[in-house]
């Protein structure tokens, strides 16, 4: 995930699901146990109605807590090549519309 907020360092973080058999064989081996989080099954009618679901879901809860800075440089996405940054990629990273 890329996270940010002014006033606040820029974030590049993931979470690796608890329980995948693929937790702990992240290529970079960036797993730490802060990164590993439960999916707590959802199958409650009402939940999955509330939600405009189809059918039973997961559902995980990730803390994130931003670093505050003044620094300009440190408040906005690192610009560097990515492997795979099209149009409809760079809109999304760019956008700014998540909540946290």
């Amino acid at each position: 995930y890329f996270v940010s907020a002014p006033g606040h360092q820029h974030l590049t973080t993931q979470i690796n699901l608890a329980g995948d058999k693929y937790t702990w064989d992240d290529f970079a081996f960036a797993t730490r146990e802060e990164l590993v989080v439960p999916a707590k099954r959802i199958d409650d009618a009402a939940e999955i109605a509330k939600r405009e679901l189809e059918g039973p879901f997961a559902e995980v809860v990730f803390d994130i807590e931003l670093a505050r800075t003044d620094a300009p440089e440190l408040q906005v996405r690192h610009a560097r090549p990515r492997a795979k940054e099209d149009a409809q990629d760079q809109a999304s990273q760019l956008a700014g519309t998540a909540r946290v």
